[in-house]
């Protein structure tokens, strides 16, 4: 059973949260377990002990990250009344953006992670995640199928894909989009970009 944060050790949630807040600053590769330990207050040993190494570290962060998303993505499946494409894009989507307001890293550090989770990490994800993602997968693309008479399931997962795909980069490069604009595109509230993302994707996926 997976462990809550209330159910976790006071070590091991210190370990997660520095891990978390700086392979989210610095990246995966350069960040050592000493920082890491250091900046939880642990011994440089406790890595191991509650982990079994740095790469269960890095696992047990990108599975905090991910579980409670895909959880409530299923929830909100099983709870849909009425499956359009856009109802089925916003229950896909709406639950990162609860996870990035609930989380104890701030929104930046927390878009910041998610980037490096997606584009910057060099090995496989957990087969616990990589079975989380499979079950949203068998789960959706069913669903949006039945949306969108006449899409294969082909059709379905990449339009997924690239509908993530369109998420995760703008939020990872707002700041960018920012500069370019200069200035014409400001801050805004996360669930007003949301609603951009959705709109852009719905278009997508009717096409």
């Amino acid at each position: 059973m997976r462990a809550t944060t209330d159910q976790l050790s006071g070590t091991k949630f210190a370990l997660i949260e520095a891990a978390s807040t700086l392979f989210a600053e610095k990246g995966f590769e350069v960040v050592s377990v000493r920082e890491i330990t250091g900046l939880a207050g642990a011994n440089v040993a406790s890595v191991k002990y509650h982990f079994g190494s740095r790469e269960g570290l890095i696992d047990a962060v990108v599975a905090r990250m991910a579980t409670p998303v895909n959880e409530e993505r299923l929830r909100r499946l099983d709870e849909l009344e009425k499956r359009t494409v856009r109802t089925l894009l916003a229950a896909f989507f709406e639950p990162l953006l609860s996870q990035i307001q609930s989380s104890p890293l701030s929104e930046k550090l927390f878009v910041k992670l998610m980037g490096r989770v997606v584009g910057d990490r060099p090995y496989e994800f957990p087969e616990e995640v990589m079975g989380q993602f499979r079950e949203v997968a068998r789960r959706y693309v069913p669903a949006f199928m039945e949306a969108c008479p006449g899409l294969s399931s082909e059709d379905v997962f990449w339009r997924i894909h690239f509908s993530f795909g369109v998420l995760s980069n703008t939020l990872t490069h707002a700041d960018l989009l920012r500069k370019i604009s200069e200035g014409k595109v400001g801050d805004e509230e996360l669930s007003t970009t949301l609603n951009r993302v959705i709109d852009f994707c719905e278009a997508g996926f009717l096409k």
